[in-house]
């Protein structure tokens, strides 16, 4: 965990004086931030304590170990409701791009990403790999260990700040600057803090935001662990704690007895053939009395028989009831439903209560998807831009309109999405033909990507087959004769690899085959 208070890296070797005003400014932004940030952390981390108001929780029970996992699930439930599925542009995919996120593994990174931006705030960053790296690398990096400043008239990040490395003690060792011409790296040497540039022609820093709820005043976001999320959370476990010291009375309810002899309890002390006293074992009996096990007891000195008696049993249900409204409460403030905190409703809820329960998620989940696609379509952009070492304005308009696929945040069931999906393709040919090859049809009912690859190359395929078909029924017999066998021969010889496949599609052209029906031919030959 980093150290607060730490101070910025000073004469740097080699930092330009705007730059070294850059990192201060940020330091002090990221230093402000760090006490608040890990305090979230810790909710989420299920690592902070109870919060005693000193009334009715003894001061020996406040370590006692009371957990409330609603900060987790307030961040987890709206996390798996945004579900990356690629990205798609004008004319389908972009092959550079898909390896580039293959490489990166960026499903994995985008999911571990939301969770940090759901905390506080997260950022992802692009560079140009190195040996043995991706040939361009996207990080990510948690509020904890960045800093953005905003520029309101560019609507983006002037310059960021990444800690990329720090020492057993919490304190920065390495730290990345990202300005619009260039990424600054930044290090702790034997003799002092030293920088190298690393210029750029991408025209903005290499740094993006993935930021929740964003708003004029906090254009990087805010936090689903808020105020409100962290008192509801306190109030809660101080609650179970109650409900612990309740139940334990409620196992083991006080009794009293009356009208019995002092040394009743105490016992007669003796002493042994050494004069030493022996206190007699008045355990059990009290175990038993305690319990309702059997024990005996004689007349007092009065000659009167004592009086045994229980007090009320503590009733757990204040309690119960209480946890349930913070509980509402919570729900209220995360659009959780109450039954995902842990609450069992009286009556089973129906299909219609349970939809509108959620409906408030969908919302969140899909305004989620809104903001950080804006994100992720400008990340998309700056790796295409470093791939191929231009600036991101120097794109081709096919490239720049990439887009941002999310799996339905509603989850429906297969059944149901299936059901809607058919009767959508159900208005007329053409429409269904659409859905089919714009392959939205196989996005809507679920399917992965490597799925949908496979289906759409057996369409395509299968199209190139009636294609043939169609040309061995047309013209004369010698003439279909000699077009199957061009074809045949050119799929053979791309099978044995004497010629490319950007050859294969010439001659398939030269003899009457679309560019689409020549694509699906070489897809079945590749299939077969």
């Amino acid at each position: 965990m980093l150290k607060a208070g730490v101070s910025p890296p000073s004469s740097v070797a080699n930092l330009e004086p705007e730059d070294q005003v850059k990192l201060n400014k940020l330091w002090d932004v990221w230093s402000i931030k760090l006490t608040s940030n890990q305090q979230k952390e810790t909710y989420y981390n299920l690592k902070n304590r109870i919060k005693n108001m000193g009334i009715s929780i003894p001061r020996h029970l406040e370590q006692f170990g009371t957990v409330i996992g609603w900060p987790t699930k307030a961040v987890d439930i709206l996390a798996n409701r945004s579900i990356f599925e690629g990205f798609g542009f004008k004319s389908g995919r972009n092959s550079d791009l898909d390896e580039i996120l293959r490489q990166n593994n960026f499903d994995l990174l985008y999911q571990q990403s939301v969770e940090s931006e759901l905390i506080s705030c997260a950022f992802m960053t692009v560079s140009k790999g190195e040996d043995g790296e991706p040939e361009v690398v996207t990080t990510a990096y948690s509020a904890q260990f960045a800093a953005a400043k905003w520029n309101k008239r560019k609507k983006r990040i002037d310059y960021g700040m990444a800690i990329v490395k720090s020492d057993k003690d919490g304190e920065p060792t390495e730290v990345n600057l990202y300005t619009d011409e260039c990424t600054i790296v930044i290090w702790r040497g034997t003799i002092g803090w030293e920088a190298e540039y690393y210029p750029h022609i991408h025209g903005r820093p290499l740094i993006e935001p993935l930021m929740y709820r964003p708003s004029l005043d906090k254009p990087l976001g805010r936090s689903r662990i808020n105020q409100a999320v962290m008192d509801i959370t306190n109030a809660a476990m101080r609650t179970t704690l109650r409900t612990e010291v309740a139940a334990e009375f409620f196992t083991s309810p006080l009794k009293y007895l009356l009208g019995v002899d002092d040394d009743f309890w105490t016992g007669e002390i003796k002493q042994n053939d050494k004069g030493e006293d022996i206190i007699p074992d008045t355990t059990q009996k009290k175990t038993d009395a305690t319990l309702g096990g059997i024990f005996t007891v004689g007349y007092n000195d009065n000659g009167d028989i004592p009086h045994f008696g229980q007090l009320t049993q503590m009733s757990m249900q204040p309690h119960t009831d209480h946890l349930r409204s913070l509980a509402a409460q919570f729900s209220g403030e995360t659009s959780v439903p109450v039954s995902s905190l842990g609450i069992v409703q009286d009556n089973p809820s129906s299909a219609e209560a349970i939809y509108a329960a959620k409906e408030d998620l969908v919302i969140e989940a899909n305004n989620l998807n809104k903001t950080n696609g804006v994100s992720l379509k400008n990340i998309g952009l700056l790796a295409l831009a470093v791939l191929q070492d231009k600036a991101v304005n120097d794109l081709t308009d096919e490239e720049k309109s990439i887009g941002v696929n999310w799996m339905n945040p509603a989850t429906p069931s297969i059944v149901s999405q299936a059901d809607a999906m058919v009767k959508t393709a159900s208005i007329n040919e053409t429409v269904a033909t659409a859905l089919i090859k714009s392959g939205v049809l196989f996005e809507e009912l679920g399917f992965s990507d490597e799925q949908r690859r496979r289906l759409e190359n057996s369409l395509r395929a299968a199209s190139a087959l009636d294609t043939l078909n169609n040309i061995a029924t047309g013209g004369t017999e010698k003439k279909r004769e000699a077009t199957m066998y061009k074809i045949t021969s050119v799929l053979r010889q791309l099978r044995a690899g004497q010629i490319t496949k950007e050859t294969a599609l010439k001659l398939l052209a030269m003899e009457g085959v679309s560019d689409e029906d020549a694509a699906g031919c070489l897809s079945s030959n590749e299939m077969t």
